[in-house]
């Protein structure tokens, strides 16, 4: 006989939710209790939508967004030995790990809906734009207009930390793992 899983207690966190996409991509991001509840209700919908949808949530680093269109699965996951695995990973850097990871900071992950291995951009931090009260910064304004996509030939674009501009097929990304650090929640 399979033992029952108790649901977490109220003073419970942090939620888990793991996905996979169309393309094999399969990845566990973690979340507040508070994303957990929001993305619970709003997510069958989202994924029950024809056409181009994405939405987006925050893990505990990155801002995800996400193509409805591309998930294949969803689970939420509390189970406390997957908490304690995610934390551990990081107790073994070196200084060369802790080099690489201050850079992996400002990497922008992109997805395509057809392969899990993602192109790599670093960008920097959001800035504001005296000149243009609608400008919400460089990743802010990627996020918004993918949340606003409406043609499935709309392009996507953003400046990396280089200033080359790489521009993305909205209906092409399956998902785009954003760093918090580089968005600023200030502009706009």
């Amino acid at each position: 006989m399979i033992p029952k899983t108790v649901a977490p207690s109220e003073d419970f966190k942090r939620w888990f939710i793991k996905c996979r996409f169309r393309n094999g991509f399969e990845e566990c991001y973690s979340l507040s209790t508070q994303e957990k509840d929001r993305l619970e209700k709003n997510l069958p919908y989202c994924c029950e939508q024809k056409g181009i949808e994405f939405f987006e949530f925050n893990s505990n680093n990155h801002r995800i967004l996400i193509q409805a269109s591309q998930l294949t699965f969803f689970q939420f996951l509390f189970e406390p030995q997957l908490i304690d695995q995610l934390h551990n990973l990081g107790e073994e850097n070196s200084e060369n790990d802790d080099e690489e990871e201050n850079r992996d900071n400002y990497a922008v992950k992109i997805y395509f809906v057809n392969d899990s291995t993602p192109m790599i951009f670093h960008v920097d931090e959001d800035q504001e734009n005296p000149e243009d009260e609608g400008d919400q910064g460089e990743m802010n304004n990627f996020i918004y207009f993918a949340l606003n996509i409406h043609d499935e030939g709309q392009m996507l674009h953003f400046t990396d930390e280089d200033g080359e501009t790489a521009y993305f097929r909205g209906s092409d990304i399956a998902v785009a793992e954003i760093p918090l650090k580089v968005v600023n929640e200030d502009c706009g």
